[in-house]
Parts: structure tokens; sequence; C-alpha cells
């Protein structure tokens, strides 16, 4: 099986993919490996994924851009042109600056949009129209900015756009929490806030959006895709694989380690919901 990402390795979706991967291969599941296909915020991957057809050995990691890459004009592709497989969970959305930024609470942060919106230069990874800029988007509207003058800047994923904070590059990335996590324990980075309903287990010291005063909620979450045309075995064949990964130990720690909403959904009940994310 081809496993394929869209984003470059070490951001939130590859480090998904290879954790996967490597319980297939530990427990005999499914023979897999991960191909990265970095490009136009997911659409290069969702495309060569969809011109398989009715391949069930082509399957794509995919978020949001899935979706809003047509809305945004950026792609012809539809979920219609995938079969939907399963649903495996959520991540936190954290919006970080480098250790010695200027800018130290989300506050701060609001306030920089407030006064000039296009002052500060944020990453939301590899795609633009995502659920991470999102956060930003909705931010920026709630003290009265245009969200259409952030200073948006895309790279191939999560990871680059860390290295880009880390270097001063950029002022700040907002991401999936994971992007952020390891830098913030080397003391070199700072989570600012993150966009859940509530505060993640792996990081009970930082705030949410909400808690700080601004009504931001927008979690990152993550669906397979195949290409279309799968048959109704196909299908069902790929929903008992994720549903007996999602029981392992080693994702249950992944998920714990990144600081995920556990969660899966069989496709049926993924199509529901991406049609509802869609609307």
């Amino acid at each position: 099986v081809e496993l394929v990402v869209f984003a470059a390795p070490g951001g939130g979706n590859d480090k998904a993919a290879r954790m996967l991967q490597k319980i297939w291969a530990d427990n005999k599941i499914v023979d897999a490996v991960v191909v990265n296909r970095v490009g136009g915020g997911g659409t290069l991957a969702y495309t060569y994924v969809s011109q398989k057809a009715a391949d069930p050995h082509y399957i794509a990691i995919a978020q949001a851009g899935v979706i809003t890459n047509q809305l945004a004009g950026r792609s012809t592709l539809t979920l219609n042109d995938m079969t939907v497989l399963p649903y495996i969970g959520t991540e936190p959305v954290a919006l970080a600056v480098r250790t010695e930024s200027s800018i130290k609470t989300l506050k701060e942060f609001a306030d920089r949009l407030r006064k000039d919106v296009s002052s500060v230069t944020i990453s939301p990874g590899s795609t633009l129209a995502s659920t991470n800029h999102f956060v930003v988007a909705l931010m920026a509207k709630q003290v009265g900015a245009d969200p259409r003058k952030l200073r948006m800047v895309t790279f191939g994923g999560g990871a680059e756009a860390a290295t880009n904070v880390l270097g001063g590059h950029i002022d700040a990335m907002v991401n999936a929490s994971n992007n952020a996590v390891p830098h913030v324990q080397a003391g070199r980075m700072r989570i600012l806030g993150i966009s859940s309903p509530k505060r993640a287990a792996s990081m009970p010291d930082v705030p949410t959006f909400r808690e700080m005063g601004f009504d931001v909620i927008q979690d990152s979450w993550y669906v397979f895709l195949g290409p279309r045309g799968m048959t109704a075995p196909q299908i069902a064949f790929w929903d008992d694989v994720f549903a007996r990964t999602m029981k392992t130990p080693e994702w249950k720690k992944f998920v714990d380690d990144n600081g995920w909403e556990f969660g899966f959904m069989p496709s049926k009940e993924t199509a529901s919901f991406l049609k509802k994310e869609y609307e």
C-alpha cells in the first residue's frame, strides 16, 4: 500500500502516517510505504490518489484542505472524486512563537493584529484556507482587522514552518500542536494558545483561545481518502484496519503524546461528517 502524505517529512500528518505504517508493520496488518507528495496545499497528493481508479492500495491522509482547496478556487477536485475512508481523530491547533519573540501572550499577539494586521508574519504550514489559517483569520476578525491582509507564508509543512520560526525568519506559526511541543520542551518555543474547546492533556499549562477571551474554536481533524470507485468490500477492509489500529497501545500512546483527541469513525459516518464540514 502507498500511504500518501501531502506535506513534507516531519509535520503532523507525516508523523501520524509513519506511526500507522509502523503499527501495521509490527502487527502484520498491512504492508505499507509512506510517500510524501508535497504541493498545492494537498492537491497534488489527493489528485495522485484520485487517479488510481478503484485501486485500494493507494490511500491519502487528509485534512481540511481537501475541502477548502476547491472552495478557495485552487483545485477542481472534490470529495466526489475520492472514496471517503475512516476518520482517526483531531489534534489541537497551536499558535506559537520562538522564546526570544517580543510577543509574550495571546493578548499581545491580538494587539499586534489590531494595530497593523500585516505587521506579523505567520505560517499555517503547507496550506492556505486551512483550519490553521482559519484560526488567525477568526482572531483577526474578532479584533476588527481584515483577515485578507494577514501576512501568511506557506512551506512544505509544519516542520519547515517551525524551522523558520526558530530562525527568526517569520514571527509565528499556527500548526498542529505536535510541531511545537518538542521545541517548547527544549525551551526554544512558546505556545501562546490552542484553539481547542478545552486544554490538552499533553499541554495542561497552555490556555485555550476561549480562556484568553477570544471565541476561536478550530480543531485539526484527520481522515483518510482512497480513489473513486472502491468497492464495498474494499471500504470494509479499510474500516476494519483502522478500527483495529486505533485500539493498539502504540496508537493510544501516540494520541496521548501528541495531544490528540482520540476518535474513530468508519467510512459512512466520516462521509456524513465531511458533508457537514463542507457546508
